[in-house]
């Protein structure tokens, strides 16, 4: 009976494999239930909780903090600053609560500029840090906190923010435990050789010229935006932030500065403190904490007067 027994056989393996396929499908269905289980709690312990986190894991993960408090915490922030990692040095103490700081590592001003007009969130008063203005734009990282229906759900699910992923929670954690707050603190340099290592390497970076095109383009959505954003209330602040006082003549930042000046003149739009004398840095672009601090204590006294209006033409 040799052929009734390779059915017999081909059937029980047929059985074996099916009961298998059943018990991973059963398996795989409970890590799934499990998963979700897991979410489900995390979330209401994040809802209830509600950690107060401003700082991550790493630079892209600090960005992302900072875009998702502007774009979903209430009340909506009086004031915002946008710029790059320069001005995200300032410490948050300085703002307070009510002044968001989209000021974000290796980005253009106008990635913030971006974000507030898109949201809808317009605050009273925009800082806008200049220094990096000839940058490119990532419009890439602008689109993702866009992109729905993400968007809408981390409005009403936190834990499916960036800022309360556990890696990040986990980090802030440990911060306020160690220091009392969980913002990265930028000490002064300590290591004069270090120092003058960071500062060469910045100096042959500003002593080269802007892409003249893409800083004529930057310049073009600045004003684009400056001026939808005024329409809807919003006041301008425009400032540079202090690099190694011997940078401040080099020709990089001298071309950007004339071009924003000449964008955006003196008669007619609200300037901090007029040309920087630079300040001590720990690498030639970046201040220490504490100096940011200083900084941004007076740059937010700043008392904007009148804009001269525009001349009507003349009649014949």
């Amino acid at each position: 009976m040799p052929a009734r027994s390779m059915r017999l056989s081909t059937f029980n393996s047929r059985i074996v494999g099916s009961s298998k396929l059943v018990g991973h499908a059963g398996m795989l269905r409970l890590i799934a239930i499990s998963g979700v289980i897991a979410f489900g709690l995390y979330a209401a312990l994040i809802e209830v909780w509600s950690p107060d986190v401003h700082a991550g894991q790493d630079q892209e993960a600090d960005n992302a903090i900072a875009i998702e408090r502007f774009l979903y915490d209430e009340p909506a922030p009086e004031a915002a600053i946008v710029g790059s990692s320069q001005a995200q040095h300032i410490p948050a103490a300085v703002f307070g609560p009510g002044i968001a700081n989209l000021a974000l590592a290796a980005e253009s001003p106008l990635v913030g500029l971006t974000i507030i007009a898109r949201s809808g969130r317009v605050p009273r008063r925009i800082y806008v840090e200049t220094n990096q203005i000839a940058g490119p734009v990532d419009t890439g990282l602008i689109d993702g906190f866009f992109t729905e229906p993400g968007y809408t759900l981390k409005r009403f699910v936190k834990a499916l923010r960036t800022t309360y992923q556990p890696a990040n929670l986990l980090v802030s954690l440990a911060r306020r435990a160690a220091r009392g707050r969980d913002e990265i603190y930028y000490p002064k340099l300590a290591d004069p050789a270090l120092h003058d290592v960071l500062v060469a390497r910045e100096q042959g970076l500003l002593n080269m010229p802007p892409n003249a095109l893409l800083l004529e383009s930057n310049l073009g959505e600045m004003k684009r935006l400056v001026d939808l954003l005024t329409a809807q209330g919003a006041e301008f602040v425009f400032f540079e932030m202090p690099i190694e006082p011997r940078f401040e003549q080099a020709a990089g930042v001298i071309a950007v500065r004339k071009a924003m000046h000449a964008a955006f003149p003196d008669d007619r739009a609200c300037w901090y403190g007029g040309t920087p004398a630079g300040l001590p840095t720990t690498d030639g672009v970046h201040i220490d904490s504490e100096e940011a601090a200083r900084f941004g204590q007076s740059l937010v006294q700043t008392v904007c007067q009148p804009t001269l209006a525009a001349e009507p033409p003349s009649r014949h």
